[in-house]
């Protein structure tokens, strides 16, 4: 008997310990078997062999088993010597006095003698049958079998083996007497793999590590195989990003560790049912045509736990990924015809088990235009509703090009993908295609999804344009029903209907989220949020808006809904008055689509724009602000915008230009205000603080007066706080301080419920002053006060202008871009030129400049200047 058979194996230089697994094995310790099953090349027998070597080698007795062993009477001499051998033993006993009879297995008497000594033993010793699966003989087999049957007080049996043992162990596993350590416990968890690539000397990021892991499946050997190709190569990032040059490098070991273990019937099953990434038992003897594929795939799963079952019921399987990645790579090279026919089966199988998206990923594989075309036109508009768009997309492109221009369901999906890419122009051009082929039988789900497409261009494009009534609802058909109730809903609020609107949204998202819409869920959700935001409540728009966004960020395909949303998200947090969230969620609302990619809609690019140019501000970068929002303004030409977004953008452009000085930049918000919002309260807004800032405080209270008492209406709900601010401001600088706590009070009491925190916090500090005084006596609103205080404690710093210019500097300075003399200058403002010298020695000293080109440049950095006015040159040295 050689030595090495029957002792431990020696650890490797650089194992890479598991520790987390020793507690299962020390678990073991009172059951009669412990079986660790896995795979070749999970690592089961370093990982008993460190247990082993950690403290248990005096009360272990280890056979490395092979294909010889099946020879009965080698078996049990091998047996025999590992416990002679095992210190546990002691020198003494009996084992060594018994006699190996011609058939061991078979000799009552030889087999109680083994039971008796292993019972009498002081303490249990542990005997390790390592590649239990080589041991295929029925004597040997039935040896073991009476061992574990009498269970001896002294032995502890270890299994390590590929395959489940042909032993009887289920009463074993009932009475508790049985511990399993399997495949999925050996798997390598992240820090594991780490550290075994560390070993090799290959560091790879979290990222590149989590996917190593997630493509390997844990598999240790197969781990180990690609750091030695990481090692080897100069070009890693390449390597890890070609999934297949990590399966080419497992492939041999694959073919010679595992496949060949295996019958041809076998592996010839494996091998038809490895363009799937599930089966069901149905489903496998439908593609392999094998009337036993169920009873294969339990004795699979039973006996190498290379395919496991998964899902509810456990009723599907899975194949190891790189084992079913090696073989389908093998089918389509040696058999590509055979490959195609099997997806075609697999095609008509999941379409008739109502699986449409499976069915016509299958159908594509098989490059099968006439089974894809068929299952398009009946099943593209739940697939649309449900999100399975990366499916669509690859239909379209089995189909080519030359479908859109022939197929009106083709074009129209066309069109809604041209969309959710951000590509507007080409979606209109696919509805044109579309809306030249009316078929002459035009079935209600093919109309619904015509309506839905031009919906959904004017929805993301332009409210105002949604005219086209709806068509009637049809209850047995739940996506066309839903359908009608979008657009019914889309058409009210497009009429300013916001009840009405609310209500069936309401009614399509209860059919999207009944029939698994999630796309359709979006868009309900949405538009629900921006309902939210019209009406004031904050608090769900962004509820709604979060909703939408953990879609998106779970991988449903709707950029368009997400955008909204994010920047319903980033509304939220400007109300709050945290700028720097603001800031991050328009950020994240652009990183929806590439850089390339242009804006979906105007009314998308003056929100996202506008809000993030206020952000800007907010946070102390005041001129790049107030130029995000200026462009965002100018740019929103041609268009037809919602009312409340215009309003948004006026309001905030407007404060921002007051608080510089900005006055054309000012004024022309003012006229750009008349011209598309010419009967919102934002528009006398406005012209009150234009007043104010004149120190007009009777005009100004005249033209605030129809938004304060409500003959005039805002856009924006926060509108009105801002209006009742401005009169506490108007009070305080008229002595009216009765009049300016009541118009305070009220501003507050608007606030409070809508969480509009932004308005008060940038308040005039003359009104934040008397905020601080009458906190404490504000009853209901008390806390919310407090908040303000809070919040705006913390952004005086960051908010306040780097330079203060008196009204007088300022008037010199914008008249320095002129190039006129000091004297011309004093003309202009009927002072002395003395008195403009004065000024203009106060301006450079506190911009910290010594000439005129140098004053210009540094108030266009700071924003003291509009860079309208004038564009500097080189600076002129100091």
């Amino acid at each position: 008997m050689p030595r090495t058979k029957i002792v431990v194996p020696e650890l490797p230089a650089r194992l890479v310990s598991r520790s987390r697994l020793w507690t299962e094995l020390d678990r073991a310790e009172d059951c009669a078997v412990t079986l660790v099953q896995a795979p070749a090349g999970f690592g089961k027998t370093l990982l008993l062999a460190e247990w082993i070597r950690r403290g248990h080698l005096s009360a272990t007795a280890w056979v490395s088993l092979d294909s010889d062993d099946n020879d009965d009477r080698r078996f049990w001499s091998a047996v025999l010597a590992a416990l002679d051998a095992c210190p546990g033993v002691r020198a003494d006993n009996p084992l060594q006095e018994l006699m190996l009879p011609a058939r061991p297995s078979s000799d009552p008497g030889f087999l109680a003698e083994i039971v008796d000594v292993l019972d009498d033993l002081p303490s249990p010793v542990r005997l390790v049958l390592d590649d239990m699966h080589e041991l295929t003989a029925a004597e040997p087999l039935q040896g073991l079998e009476t061992l574990i049957r009498f269970q001896p007080a002294g032995l502890r049996l270890v299994l390590l083996t590929r395959f489940g043992p042909w032993l009887p162990l289920s009463r074993l596993r009932l009475s508790g007497q049985l511990r399993e350590v399997c495949a999925d416990k050996l798997k390598f968890t992240m820090d594991e793999a780490d550290a075994l690539l560390r070993t090799a000397g290959v560091r790879l990021s979290t990222v590149q590590i989590q996917q190593l892991v997630r493509h390997t499946e844990g598999w240790a050997a197969a781990l180990r195989l690609v750091a030695q190709a990481l090692n080897e190569t100069d070009a890693q990032e390449r390597f890890l990003a070609d999934s297949a040059a990590a399966d080419r490098v497992v492939a041999g070991y694959l073919v010679d560790e595992v496949l060949s273990c295996f019958p041809d019937a076998t592996r010839d099953f494996l091998c038809a049912i490895s363009g799937c990434e599930e089966v069901s038992a149905s489903l496998a003897a439908a593609v392999s045509g094998r009337a036993d594929a169920g009873e294969m795939l339990c004795r699979l799963e039973r006996e190498t736990t290379l395919v496991v079952s998964t899902g509810t019921g456990r009723r599907w399987y899975r194949v190891h990924a790189l084992l079913r990645s090696h073989l389908y790579t093998e089918l389509q090279r040696q058999a590509p015809n055979r490959a195609a026919t099997l997806h075609g089966n697999a095609a008509d199988w999941l379409a008739a088990h109502h699986c449409p998206a499976q069915a016509i990923a299958h159908a594509c594989l098989a490059g099968d235009c006439e089974r894809v075309g068929a299952l398009l036109r009946r099943n593209a508009l739940p697939l649309i509703l449900s999100g399975e768009h990366v499916v669509l997309r690859r239909a379209l492109a089995v189909l080519g090009d030359e479908s859109t221009v022939d197929e009106p369901w083709a074009a129209l999906i066309s069109a809604l993908l041209h969309l959710e890419s951000g590509e507007p122009a080409a979606a209109s051009a696919d509805l044109a295609r579309a809306e030249a082929l009316p078929p002459a039988d035009e079935t209600p789900e093919l109309k619904s999804l015509r309506q839905f497409v031009r919906s959904c261009l004017a929805q993301f494009a332009d409210m105002a344009r949604i005219t086209e009534s709806p068509g009637s609802t049809a209850g047995n058909v739940p996506a066309v029903d839903a359908l009608a109730k979008l657009h019914q809903g889309t058409t009210l609020l497009a009429a300013a209907n916001r009840a009405r609107a609310r209500e069936w949204m309401h009614a399509a998202l209860a059919i999207a989220r009944d029939n698994g819409y999630e796309y359709l869920s979006a868009q309900c959700l949405t538009i629900l949020g921006r309902i939210a935001a019209a009406e004031g409540d904050f608090r769900l728009m962004s509820d709604l808006a979060t909703s939408v966004d953990a879609r998106i960020a779970g991988g449903l395909p709707a950029r368009t809904a997400g955008m909204w949303a994010r920047l319903l998200l980033a509304y939220g947090a400007f109300l709050r008055a945290e700028p720097a969230e603001c800031l991050r969620q328009t950020a994240r609302a652009a990183g929806l689509f590439d850089t390339w990619v242009p804006m979906p809609s105007q009314s998308l690019s003056l929100l996202m724009r506008t809000l993030r140019g206020a952000a800007q501000f907010d946070t102390g970068d005041r001129a790049a602000g107030l130029r995000q929002m200026r462009e965002a303004r100018l740019n929103a030409v041609g268009g037809q915008f919602a009312p409340d977004d215009v309003a948004l953008a006026v309001v905030l452009e407007h404060r921002a230009a007051t608080l510089l000085g900005w006055s054309g930049v000012a004024n022309a918000v003012v006229r750009w205000a008349k011209e598309l919002i010419p009967a919102s309260g934002e528009v006398l807004l406005i012209r009150a603080r234009g007043q104010l800032a004149l120190h007009r405080h009777g005009s100004a209270r005249t033209v605030l007066k129809p938004l304060l008492d409500g003959s005039v209406r805002p856009a924006l709900p926060w509108s009105t706080v801002e209006a009742w601010l401005l009169k506490t401001e108007i009070a305080l600088r008229t002595a009216q301080a009765s009049q300016a706590r009541r118009a305070l009070r009220t501003a507050l009491s608007i606030a409070a419920p809508m969480e509009a925190l932004y308005p008060v916090v940038y308040a005039a500090p003359e009104v934040m002053a008397l905020l601080a005084r009458q906190v404490g006596r504000l009853g209901a609103v008390d806390e919310f006060a407090s908040r303000v205080l809070v919040v705006r404690s913390s952004i005086d710093t960051t908010s306040a202008p780097p330079v203060s210019l008196t009204e007088r500097e300022r008037g010199v300075l914008r008249l320095l871009p002129t190039q006129r003399s000091f004297a011309e200058i004093a003309q202009d403002l009927t002072v002395s030129p003395n008195t403009v010298k004065t000024h203009v020695r106060a301006i450079y000293t506190k911009l910290g400049v010594g000439t005129r080109r140098d004053a210009l440049a540094v108030a266009v950095d700071q924003g003291l200047l509009e860079a309208t006015r004038w564009i500097p040159g080189p600076r002129a040295s100091h």
